[in-house]
């Protein structure tokens, strides 16, 4: 005998507010639903949605179908960019931490360009902004509302200022004067069309006989999946690798095995120009930083800014027996840190 399981659509419908009211108890849905006024970019969110599913099913190609040498020329040009975010986006433009030549920053932006992820001009100015009023509602990636709104969010909804008000308020000058971040900008759809889309997918199609499905999928979808998410977690990356107060390090979770955390994210945003600190918690130790130097060594960059244990020693001390304020304390530190570096300058020459 076979009893039917029906259940009525009165405990259906019970099922379903109880489920609503559940997720809507959550504290980050109500972060969400806390954005009306921000309006959602419904043409981003499907195009995200595409990217990152194909980016998945490109996985699953790289075991099963494609070549190998599509997956290490996939490998290669999502470095070049990463390149042009980090070195280039991050600490030559958005926080000048350091300059250089031509050649390099012909290299830097063209490499940014290839990873679809918008002009440098924009990107610095969403970044300037967010270090600017970091932590408020003028915040972009406002850390205080959490991951999921830091690195998803942000980037579907509409900014929560007034864009034309923050470019009067936020120093562009250096950017605006910049030759290649005015060409990139002016011509961003071309130069991304060539160096993003038609040179890398045609490669692994001419080179090396690769299909068009796994050209496409690998090399197209999957490293643009890749570069969007470095992309938004130069934004989102304090709530990584920072350590929260209260915590405990080495951390008792499974994450010790994966995620070394530190201080260096909170340092980078109250000491943004030290060209050593990395993007993702680690200072002087990652391969942005090995590129800078190895330019460095070539003479194709200059002007280094960084920090003397000494001199933060000196304003510590400073601040203890003087009336003066951390953000003042910081203004004279990156004097003191241009002098030394003007000072290398020409030791160097001589």
């Amino acid at each position: 005998m076979i009893i039917e399981n029906k259940r009525s659509p009165e405990v259906n419908q019970m099922k379903l507010v109880f489920w609503i009211y559940s997720i809507s108890s959550f504290p980050t849905f109500q972060k969400i639903m806390n954005e009306r006024k921000q309006k959602v970019k419904w043409i981003a969110i499907l195009w995200y949605i595409y990217i990152h599913v194909l980016g998945v099913y490109a996985i699953w190609l790289m075991f099963t179908s494609a070549k190998w040498m599509t997956i290490f020329y996939t490998i290669f040009i999502t470095a070049i960019g990463y390149f042009g975010m980090t070195a280039g986006a991050h600490r030559l433009w958005a926080h000048r931490t350091y300059e250089s030549e031509s050649l390099v920053k012909l290299f830097l932006m063209l490499a940014h360009t290839s990873t679809g992820v918008g002009s440098i001009y924009n990107w610095v100015l969403y970044h300037r902004i967010h270090h600017k009023y970091y932590g408020t509602d003028k915040d972009p990636y406002n850390h205080k509302k959490g991951f999921l709104y830091s690195h998803y969010l942000s980037n579907i909804l509409s900014p929560n200022m007034n864009l034309e008000e923050m470019k009067r308020r936020i120093d562009l000058s250096d950017i605006e004067n910049d030759i290649y971040v005015y060409f990139q900008k002016i011509f961003y759809w071309p130069l991304f069309l060539i160096f993003g889309l038609i040179l890398p997918l045609n490669a692994p199609l001419e080179y090396w006989n690769e299909s068009l499905i796994e050209t496409i999928l690998i090399t197209g979808f999957l490293r643009f999946a890749i570069i969007i998410n470095i992309s938004w977690l130069m934004n989102s990356a304090f709530l990584v690798w920072n350590i929260k107060e209260g915590e405990k390090i080495p951390s008792k979770t499974i994450s010790i095995f994966f995620l070394k955390k530190s201080f260096w994210p909170k340092y980078h945003y109250k000491i943004p120009w030290d060209w050593k600190c990395g993007e993702f918690g680690i200072y002087d130790d990652d391969w942005t930083t090995f590129f800078i130097k190895m330019a460095h060594e070539l003479n194709l960059v200059n002007s280094l800014l960084t920090v003397d244990t000494e001199d933060i020693r000196d304003m510590l001390h400073e601040m203890t027996i003087k009336e003066i304020t951390l953000e003042d304390s910081l203004e004279k530190l990156k004097e003191k840190s241009i002098f030394n570096m003007e000072k290398t300058k020409l030791i160097k020459k001589h």
